[in-house]
């Protein structure tokens, strides 16, 4: 057996190692150049900066306005994942918990929102939100990643139905009803899934593009995305400018994951206890 392992080591760990400097190494060669004048970048490309230069974060803040824009992302993103996890939970449990005429279809038909990509959707968003006067506003983004619940209902509901039938009878006995039992039992057992659940929002809504491009006119309203795009077609030549404008608008997402991983890991194993 430990020949076996051993075997298996010196085999597959060459090529994991290779694997994983594959995809890591576009990511730090971004991250190093972000530090380099514009003259190191084009005189070695990929060797280490000689020297460390900050101008090019000080500038993305001051001359690119990602404050801004950073600012912006945060908000968006923060009050959107808060409404999607509340209306992902509240669907949720109704799904696991009551028996209604139509329950089946009508899951099936949120799970449907997997399948459909959100482009599709933008002709239909945009006239929605130009009838509500919401256009060029925070709201008409929140708004529309409020609708971006599948994903959560999905592995809410598969969790929710495996918590153990005693615990709720437990808490039925007491005298909990159904708003006890969601905020007092089954909100605070699924926090690993909720965790995962607000991991994969934050990212999808912090990663978004079109929706921001198509809904925000106002250059003082740009997300994070947005502003790397204006930032990059400003500033065509200047390599060592852009790498730090990517590399700001890449460390969030990273680090809401890394930081994140264990709860994310043990959400999706809860998530998929039951399907």
């Amino acid at each position: 057996m430990r020949r076996s392992n051993a075997v298996k080591m010196a085999v597959f760990y060459p090529i994991y190692l290779l694997l994983s400097a594959v995809i890591l190494y576009p990511l730090i060669w971004m991250i190093y150049s972000s530090f380099k004048g514009n003259e190191d970048i084009f005189s070695s490309v990929f060797a280490l900066p000689d020297r460390i230069y900050l101008k090019n974060y000080s500038r993305v803040f001051t001359d690119g306005n990602m404050d801004i824009y950073f600012r912006n992302s945060m908000l968006i993103s923060v009050v959107s994942v808060v409404g999607l996890l509340l209306f992902s939970s509240l669907a949720a449990y109704a799904f696991a918990t009551f028996e209604f005429r139509g329950k089946t279809p009508l899951f099936l038909l949120f799970l449907v929102g997997l399948m459909v990509p959100p482009q599709a959707l933008i002709i239909s968003g945009f006239k929605v939100m130009s009838v509500l006067h919401l256009l060029d506003t925070y709201w008409a983004l929140i708004f529309t990643y409020f609708g971006w619940t599948s994903f959560g209902i999905m592995v809410l509901r598969n969790f929710f139905q495996s918590v153990p039938g005693e615990i709720k009878d437990a808490a039925r006995v007491d005298g909990a009803g159904h708003w006890q039992m969601f905020s007092r039992i089954m909100l605070p057992l699924s926090r690993p899934s909720l965790s995962t659940i607000a991991i994969f929002y934050f990212m999808w809504v912090w990663n978004e593009f079109i929706y921001p491009l198509v809904y925000m006119q106002s250059i003082e309203k740009y997300t994070v995305p947005l502003g790397v795009l204006f930032f990059n077609s400003q500033y065509q030549i200047e390599w060592g400018l852009q790498m730090a404008a990517l590399t700001v608008a890449t460390m969030v997402p990273l680090v809401v994951y890394y930081g994140f991983q264990k709860q994310f890991i043990r959400g999706i194993l809860a998530g998929s206890l039951k399907g």
